[in-house]
């Protein structure tokens, strides 16, 4: 809870891993899998509860993997779309404050949680970035290069993502019923369905979102020392 106002974390583990291969939530990482590790870091002050989205055929496991950890948290099925998985995960809370994070983000530090939930307190949605070190280029349907965007305003996005709980259901609402269907965060969401940005804040390049065997391997390191420091 922050200044009296319950907070709710949606965690988003209802994806295929198609890109991945397998299932990267059930993968191995310094003694916990990926699922465990990331219910763990959110599971911290000032969250007062967890809310995890799954696919209908790993609801069951994902619940038994969770209560054998010791982990007090409720298990939702999701939606088709990213969105709707978040939408259904949403509508289990209880918080005034709901915080939406990628599954297989398992590294974000407690600081940075409670950094974004004051700062959707503050400015009804905020989220975590890393500000840019490569030139983005927009390219057309064509394939050809249309332009670069400034570096000093290009960041990479990041989960966890904090909003005010109306404006977020505000949002979901609205692009339920506009049919919205691409791929994009609920940052981008809330500000296309409602007008509200989301104040940025510095994340950490640990931080990072398990999506091929080469990330996977980036995560095995962090683990590695994670675990080494606990010891």
């Amino acid at each position: 809870m922050r200044d009296g106002r319950i907070v709710s974390a949606v965690i988003t583990c209802a994806g295929q891993g198609t890109r991945f291969g397998s299932n990267k939530l059930l993968v191995n990482l310094g003694g916990r899998t990926v699922l465990e590790r990331t219910v763990r870091a959110l599971s911290v002050d000032p969250v007062d509860e967890v809310i995890v989205t799954a696919s209908a055929e790993n609801a069951d496991l994902y619940r038994r993997i969770l209560r054998d950890a010791g982990l007090d948290v409720t298990v939702v099925i999701g939606g088709a779309e990213r969105h709707l998985s978040a939408r259904h995960g949403l509508q289990s809370t209880r918080g005034e404050i709901v915080v939406v994070h990628d599954g297989v983000r398992p590294f974000v530090q407690p600081t940075a949680v409670s950094a974004v939930v004051d700062a959707a307190m503050q400015h009804g949605a905020a989220m975590l970035g890393t500000p840019s070190t490569v030139q983005i280029k927009l390219v057309g349907e064509d394939g050809f290069v249309q332009g670069s965007l400034e570096r000093q305003h290009s960041w990479m996005g990041q989960t966890p993502q904090a909003f005010d709980r109306d404006l977020l259901a505000t949002a979901y609402d609205r692009a339920v019923a506009s049919g919205y269907s691409r791929v994009s965060d609920d940052a981008d969401l809330v500000h296309e369905f409602t007008g509200t940005a989301a104040r940025m804040l510095t994340g950490s390049a640990e931080n990072i979102k398990i999506t091929t065997p080469q990330d996977l391997a980036t995560a095995r390191l962090i683990a590695e020392r994670r675990t080494a420091d606990e010891r």
